[in-house]
């Protein structure tokens, strides 16, 4: 399954269920408890989309950095025009860098970023050598950085993370990146944080309610870049990710562990 909410109203009616295989990384969108009270499998497929899901990051830090859509619309759009006159976006090159989320997404990321001579400030749950950069903390982060990508799952603990005191804490020319999961931001405080431009801009592939709908104010905004959770589709990705799920569902038929179960 990729994104549709699979628990126990599904569950229940499939009574010889053996496994559930996740496209993708995470799994908030399957239930745990129930999967485990019915002894169904649930797998997921860590680092299969990894370079698709970073190189989508790397564009949103270009396209919102430099504004670069912007300026595409500028070319019929005058309200874009009155904005680009004051806004004129800023380099990668030379600037500090945080990943929040330093799995196989946020070392993809750091890999790719290389070339820009950038310092990378990481965090994650766990030590890792960080090329370019250091692990730091969260407020490190939040106060030095120029860029940041969110690239962590959706759990209670990540709920709302970045929220209206993070935006407080961030630099004015600062921008966001959200490949992670739509519910890491709090949307309403992010839009509140673009229109009064306490941060300079934002680069969203995720939001809370998807799939997303021309209402949402994100879409108007002239400093946010919005692409529709589509950051893991490339054809290698897909074909990476098919592969890793079906050899577990293989090993969890011929009644072996699977490699990577999440229950």
């Amino acid at each position: 399954i990729m994104m549709h909410p699979f628990g126990e109203s599904l569950m229940s009616k499939m009574p010889n269920l053996k496994v559930v295989a996740r496209h993708g990384v995470g799994y908030d969108n399957v239930d745990l408890d129930a999967a485990s009270a019915h002894d169904i499998i649930v797998t997921n497929t860590p680092g299969a989309n990894a370079t698709a899901v970073a190189e989508t990051a790397m564009m949103h830090i270009l396209m919102a950095g430099r504004l670069f859509y912007q300026r595409r619309q500028a070319i019929t759009d005058n309200a874009n025009k009155r904005y680009l006159a004051a806004h004129h976006g800023q380099e990668l090159t030379g600037k500090t860098v945080g990943l929040i989320g330093y799995g196989h997404i946020g070392q993809e990321i750091n890999r790719m970023l290389t070339g820009f001579n950038v310092k990378v400030l990481a965090y994650a749950r766990h030590q890792h050598e960080v090329t370019n950069g250091h692990m730091a903390t969260l407020d490190e982060i939040y106060e030095q950085a120029d860029f940041i990508v969110t690239a962590l799952p959706a759990t209670p603990e990540t709920k709302h993370m970045i929220n209206a005191s993070v935006f407080r804490k961030m630099k004015k020319s600062s921008v966001l990146v959200n490949i992670g999961r739509g519910a890491l931001v709090n949307e309403r405080a992010l839009v509140e944080a673009l229109t009064n431009e306490e941060i300079a801009g934002a680069g969203v592939d995720v939001v809370e309610k998807e799939p997303i709908t021309a209402e949402n104010p994100l879409l108007h905004l002239p400093n946010a870049f919005v692409t529709p959770h589509v950051a893991m589709i490339s054809k290698e990705a897909m074909d990476n990710v098919a592969l890793k799920a079906a050899e577990d569902i293989v090993r969890v038929l011929e009644d072996e562990r699977a490699v990577f179960q999440v229950n």
